[in-house]
């Protein structure tokens, strides 16, 4: 297995300093991604090996506080990271797992400190995003609610695009992230994606993100703009 690594962040892990590995591969074909080196797993380029994330992290530890394992989808490879994040916390370090929400079997598997999980659109409409996993809703919900239980730090993010984002979607979103301690909404921003039909898209404007937080607020479930 091997990864991509950015070697400091001060953003994706709340209060701390981290460094972030990605991973290859992901089950989902959102059209809007800025990772589209990531999506099909192609390619090794510039991606390094365990051996060498696990000498980098040894080195680094002193001044980190955690790890991002982010992707791509990293639960695709939940057998291989349990072993990574139980070495990454003897080196004293926190890990925080980015997903997208469709593996719940895995989730209480990896011993992770906080979870990261992007809730795309309404659970109805996965299928608009390439997602052929079977039974995809009652898994987004199945991980959605043992994230919110589970007492793990965790945070549930949105990218907000008209597309695939709008008031109509935000019930169906509210009722899997009831209880949630946080929700993040980012809007869309155009650059490279994976489909090459957005790089150009525009961004909602203030208006409308003001009215998808103000919807979401109504449905008690706590969320900001980032």
């Amino acid at each position: 297995m091997r990864f991509g690594l950015q070697k400091t962040t001060l953003l994706d892990y709340p209060g701390k300093v981290a460094a972030i590995l990605f991973t290859a591969g992901c089950n989902l074909r959102c059209p809007y991604c800025h990772n589209p080196e990531l999506v099909d797993g192609g390619g090794d380029g510039g991606m390094l090996s365990r051996e060498e994330v696990s000498a980098f992290l040894k080195k680094r530890a002193p001044v980190l506080g955690g790890v991002v394992i982010s992707g791509g989808e990293p639960l695709l490879h939940a057998a291989a990271l349990t072993g990574l994040i139980a070495e990454i916390h003897d080196l004293g370090l926190m890990v925080k797992i980015d997903t997208n929400g469709l593996f719940p079997d895995a989730l209480p598997r990896l011993g992770a400190d906080f979870i990261a999980m992007d809730l795309k659109t309404a659970p109805s409409r996965y299928g608009e995003l390439g997602c052929r996993t079977p039974g995809y809703e009652e898994k987004l919900r199945r991980s959605a609610r043992w994230i919110i239980e589970s007492g793990i730090d965790h945070q549930f993010r949105t990218t907000v695009c008209g597309e695939f984002v709008g008031e109509g979607d935000v019930p169906e979103m509210a009722d899997l992230l009831a209880g949630c301690g946080e929700h993040r909404l980012t809007p869309f921003r155009p650059g490279v994606t994976l489909n090459g039909e957005w790089e150009d898209r525009i961004s909602p404007g203030r208006n409308y993100m003001d009215r998808i937080e103000e919807l979401f607020i109504k449905n008690k479930i706590p969320s900001y703009q980032a």
